[in-house]
């Protein structure tokens, strides 16, 4: 008895000391290739977590250095499951949530990321760390959508562009920014009523989003609701007076309602903010010659052609000046100028309208009505609803002497009117006051095709 008593006295030592000296090797292997991890030596440290594990896999601590290891070398599937064994045993290693998630990102895992940390927050409540891994994925979750659908907007993917910004907003409500893209591309879709909604939406959640402010202008501009554009525009330069793409769009509002002191305020503003746009100086030189200051228009419209000769429309708008100050020979040059441009534009896009209403309007300037004609109708013919086609229609028309012609396209021409079309009541009401002389009529394309 005594010798048995004996013998399992030392086999449990003997187990004991096995059990302390495989802990012990396996902490040796450990703190190895932690060392190895410092030095960037990833492979070797790799393989002694591997060794220590098989020592003792009971440890959260080894299975986070040996996702760390394969994480270095890129391997970052390996390095998930790592992590989550790392968890698995220590459900409040904070350390190991920070490295998952990191890896979950790289990987474009978000969700996954998300639903984690969410987990983690039952275990570790109210941890600091923990919200801030949740506000860091939120956000880069958020980054990833909207890249990608703006992606999927622009290469014509509008379904899933619009699947991806919802997708954004069920994951962050408050992200307003996601917002306000959707709205975006609603506008840009010609979507006008959802795009309103979401800004107002943007501006009760946050009446100082300038963006906000400056969509709500560009769709009640093309709307042709204009004191609602103005509206909104100034409200846009109340929050950001240094925005002068908006200072530009105010500026034409208040030309289309005919308020030129105002709009030349704007307009100049733009400009001093931008001075090389070019789009910025054509406006200025626009309103300029609405209000009468045609010698201010003339100097700004050559500025516009020393930066862009081929500038559209801009040889047409001196050869007006000329014409209304009778100087034939000048605005003939003028006209002459917008045709080969014209023409040379033509050559490689033979169905732009806008340029075949431009190249009308030149040689309706330069007495050429059958080619004025002719080049308006098929502006009219790809583009039918082409209000600035059936103003050039109406003034060939005029010129011809074609009074009931004039006033059909006229007609039209506010029909099509968005707002902005005083000037056309006013033509009207001077085509039906003149007694036009009657020339060689010219067919013109019919209003109803």
């Amino acid at each position: 008895m005594r010798k048995i008593a004996y013998l399992l006295i030392l086999l449990s030592s003997l187990a004991v000391f096995v059990f302390v000296g495989k802990n012990k090797l396996a902490a040796f292997y450990y703190n190895r290739g932690d060392g190895y991890y410092e030095k960037h030596l990833y492979k070797e440290a790799v393989n002694c977590f591997n060794k220590s594990l098989k020592l003792n896999p009971s440890v959260s601590v080894v299975y986070y250095g040996l996702g760390n290891g394969y994480a270095q070398q890129k391997m970052e599937d390996a390095a998930i499951e790592e992590y989550k064994k790392a968890l698995q045993l220590d459900r409040r290693f904070v350390l190991a949530y920070e490295a998952l998630t990191e890896s979950y990102i790289r990987r474009k895992l978000y969700q996954e990321a998300l639903d984690m940390l969410k987990e983690a927050g039952v275990f570790l409540p109210g941890n600091m760390k923990i919200q801030d891994l949740m506000d860091y994925a939120s956000f880069e979750y958020m980054g990833y959508l909207l890249n990608t659908g703006i992606d999927a907007f622009s290469s014509g993917e509008k379904a899933r562009a619009y699947e991806l910004l919802n997708k954004a907003l069920q994951v962050n409500p408050d992200f307003i920014f996601a917002r306000y893209m959707l709205a975006d591309f609603y506008y840009i879709d010609r979507r006008y009523e959802p795009a309103i909604a979401l800004a107002d939406e943007i501006i009760l959640r946050d009446s100082g989003f300038f963006l906000a402010y400056r969509l709500l202008g560009d769709i009640y501009f093309r709307e042709g609701i204009f004191d609602k554009a103005v509206s909104a525009y100034r409200r846009a330069l109340a929050i950001n007076k240094n925005e002068p793409a908006v200072a530009n769009n105010l500026g034409l509002v208040l030309m289309n309602l005919e308020n030129y002191k105002e709009a030349v305020h704007y307009l100049e503003e733009a400009l001093r903010l931008d001075p090389g746009n070019v789009n910025f100086r054509y406006s200025l030189a626009s309103v300029y010659r609405d209000e009468g200051r045609l010698k201010e228009a003339v100097l700004e419209y050559k500025n516009v052609i020393n930066a862009q000769p081929d500038y559209p429309n801009v040889h047409n708008d001196l050869g007006d000046i000329y014409t209304q100050e009778a100087r034939p020979e000048e605005a003939l040059i003028e006209y002459r100028k917008e045709i080969d441009f014209c023409l040379n534009k033509l050559s490689a896009d033979p169905d732009n309208p806008f340029v075949l209403n431009d190249i009308a309007h030149a040689y309706n300037g330069a007495g050429e009505y059958g080619k004025a004609v002719e080049f308006v109708n098929k502006a009219l013919i790809i583009r039918p609803g082409f209000r600035e086609a059936y103003l050039t229609l109406a003034a060939i028309q005029r010129k011809l002497g074609n009074q009931t012609e004039t006033l059909a396209a006229l007609g039209e021409a506010k029909r099509l009117s968005k707002g902005g079309q005083l000037f056309i009541d006013r033509a009207v009401f001077e085509t039906k006051a003149l007694k036009l002389p009657i020339k060689k009529r010219i067919k013109s394309y019919p209003k109803n095709q």
